[in-house]
């Protein structure tokens, strides 16, 4: 980058460097760090408070690099001669005392009188390459060596030419091994080998001419830009080569049979039988790319999934309260009163609000919560039989095989993903036509050739088709980003493939999608097969059961407390509540013994949920707990606490799941403490 002549240093949001995949540095007039981007901090293993403010020499920039020159003096002179520092290479210091080289671009911003004010330098770690270069130079010392060693032998065997013809012929069977040698390395060689002069490719290795699919003979004098190297990458592949620079790039490399694929490249000057040429290797990075693509996308996905768990368990804690007022409400006044069918509707709303809380959970991290043995044709038949006549313009067609073997999951998540796929498909066919859901057994292998890395084994798959309008590329690859939706505003939400995207890959499989505009889609769901042969499902109880225990409620959410309190006291019960862990266990050792069953929300400030379950069972250990939360059993938080729990209940509940759930307990209780 080139200096900036601006008065001023431009505002941050126009810049937009801060999650760039590289080191963005910015300096004042005194070499001390302004600020230094995510990557950046993670790079040299700083926390932002321990680098800010402080000079660059010191901290990122050592006074002097491992060959004894003065980086101090250099910092200086960048800071003073700009312009004759644009680009750089130096040796760098991690927080850690590790060295490391880095190519930094600088750009100088100076005021009104011409001074400068700040510099931003962009890094990118080369230290691979160093090393590299040291290895390549290593190596050309010792060939040399090695050369003008044999040189030497060679110019004393010809002044003995004439009496010394059997050491000759012993000379001529070494320059034959050495050539065999030279020649099975080559041939071992994974990575392609060519040497080019001005582009006119010269000399390749066998792993070239495989990599770009052509003969050893039908590469000779080929012009390797225009035959191998992608059109929109020539320009650029020209430019280096002219350059004549030792460097590494990459590049989309294309195969004589038109195949493309990307390839990283290192060019080197070099000599062939005493023609000064340029060697570059070349190696197929496909597999890395891919890689990369797929940790970017793991890492944003759970990223937005975290987020999505604590927005659902706000929310639930939301709809708890007002759920649990509607039920109190309800058994307060006359099953005939007019206020019994607005109950019923804001009861429904709440219903609708778990519902989209749900999809959240199914997003998030560990939103599996009840698994079970699931039949794959059995959830289809079933869903279909809610579903199927309720668009007559639509045709729906069922190719179940019997052989699909069972999964193990969340029955009401997997439907879901189920019912997403079909909405999703009814959508893209607002005039009507086909829908075909089909399910198989099929099995993956390290062998298949697919755009995601995968998990060897069999699995059961059911796909949904439509004869839809279908995608473009572009599309299909923002489908699964939370609130993308193709949707009008007001008809999407942006959830339904994201969750369903979430709620695949918490059951360990695997979600495809083929499309194409005019031509409909596929959506292929694949699942780990299950061993077991029986379905499992769970039976709901919804009538309210009584009872006349003593119960203490925790809870930070006062509102929630009082809405717990009266809705137990519905049900019969003596109830204490608490709205922190301290209070709870002042109030447990008030009851001497009397308190049955705690009831714990899972998230509290103050004392943590876990500390309080600790003290009360050490109090009483026989006392029973039922963990309470807006997020579900399965989180990791959940899954630690649940070894110090009875049972849990997710928010928001029913007044018939919450007598179920303390009975369940209270009467286990009574069972082992006649």
């Amino acid at each position: 980058m080139t200096s900036d002549n601006a008065s001023s240093f431009p505002d941050a949001d126009s810049i937009s460097l801060a999650d760039a995949n590289c080191i963005v540095l910015r300096l004042d007039g005194g070499g001390r760090i302004l600020s230094l981007n995510p990557f950046g901090l993670d790079f040299f293993g700083y926390r932002e408070a321990e680098i800010l403010g402080r000079h660059a020499v010191g901290t990122i920039v050592p006074e002097k690099d491992a060959a004894g020159n003065d980086l101090a003096a250099m910092i200086e002179d960048l800071l003073h001669r700009p312009d004759d520092f644009t680009h750089q290479i130096n040796e760098n210091r991690r927080k850690n005392g590790d060295r490391i080289w880095v190519v930094w671009s600088n750009r100088a911003f100076r005021d009104e009188t011409g001074n400068v004010t700040q510099l931003l330098c962009i890094g990118n770690d080369i230290s691979d390459r160093k090393a590299f270069e040291t290895v390549l130079e290593a190596a050309r010392l010792r060939l040399t060596a090695t050369i003008q060693a044999q040189n030497t032998r060679l110019q004393e065997a010809n002044a003995r030419l004439k009496k010394e013809v059997e050491e000759r012929q012993k000379a001529q069977q070494a320059l034959a091994v050495s050539h065999d040698r030279y020649r099975l390395f080559s041939k071992a060689s994974t990575e392609g080998i060519f040497f080019h002069d001005n582009g006119i490719l010269i000399e390749s290795n066998d792993a070239f001419a495989g990599l770009v699919e052509c003969t050893h003979d039908q590469l000779i004098g080929v012009d390797i830009v225009r035959q191998f190297v992608s059109t929109e990458d020539r320009s650029r592949v020209q430019q280096i080569i002219a350059a004549n620079e030792d460097r590494i790039y990459e590049i989309t490399a294309r195969s004589a049979t038109g195949r493309t694929f990307p390839a990283e490249l290192r060019s080197l000057s070099g000599e062939l039988a005493g023609r000064p040429c340029r060697v570059v290797t070349v190696r197929d990075i496909t597999h890395r790319k891919k890689t990369e693509r797929q940790l970017i996308q793991s890492q944003k996905m759970e990223a937005v999934g975290t987020l999505a768990g604590g927005i659902a368990h706000d929310f639930n804690n939301m709809l708890a309260g007002i759920q649990g007022n509607v039920e109190i409400i309800r058994h307060q006044i006359s099953p005939q009163s007019p206020h019994q069918k607005r109950l019923s509707i804001i009861s429904q709303i709440v219903q609708r609000g778990a519902k989209l809380s749900g999809q959240l959970l199914g997003y998030a991290r560990g939103g599996q919560t009840e698994l079970c043995e699931i039949s794959l044709n059995n959830m289809v038949e079933d869903t279909l039989n809610m579903f199927g006549h309720a668009h007559q313009l639509i045709t729906i067609e069922t190719r179940l095989s019997p052989d699909t073997p069972k999964v193990s999951g969340d029955r009401t998540q997997i439907e879901q993903v189920l019912l997403n796929l079909i909405i999703n498909a009814v959508h893209a066919m607002p005039a009507g036509g086909r829908l075909i859901i089909e399910t198989h057994a099929t099995a993956l292998s390290t062998n298949d050739k697919r755009e995601y890395e995968i998990v060897p084994g069999r699995y059961a798959m059911f796909s949904v088709r439509d004869t839809g309008h279908g995608m473009d590329q572009e599309t299909q690859k923002q489908i699964f980003e939370p609130f993308f939706t193709t949707k009008a505003q007001g008809q999407g939400t942006g959830l339904g493939l994201a969750s369903t995207y979430g709620i695949v890959k918490n059951h360990k499989g695997y979600i495809e999608v083929f499309s194409s505009p005019g031509e409909g889609s596929q959506f292929n769901v694949l699942l780990p097969a299950s061993d077991c042969t029986e379905e499992t499902a769970g039976v709901i109880d919804t009538r309210p059961e009584k009872g006349s225990e003593t119960i203490l409620i925790v809870d930070d959410e006062a509102e929630f407390l009082d809405v717990g309190r009266e809705m137990l006291m519905l049900l019969g019960y003596t109830v204490i509540t608490a709205g922190n862990g301290e209070e709870a266990i002042a109030r447990f050792e008030e009851q001497d013994g009397k308190v049955e069953l705690v009831i714990v929300d899972m998230i509290m400030p103050g004392a943590a949920a876990e500390g309080t379950i600790r003290r009360l069972k050490e109090i009483d250990p026989s006392v029973r707990v039922l963990l309470a939360s807006g997020y579900n059993q399965n989180g990791e938080l959940a899954r630690d606490l649940m070894q110090h729990c009875s049972g849990f209940i997710q928010k928001p509940f029913r007044l018939a799941s919450l007598s179920k759930k303390v009975r369940e307990l209270l009467g286990n209780a009574q069972n082992e403490n006649p």
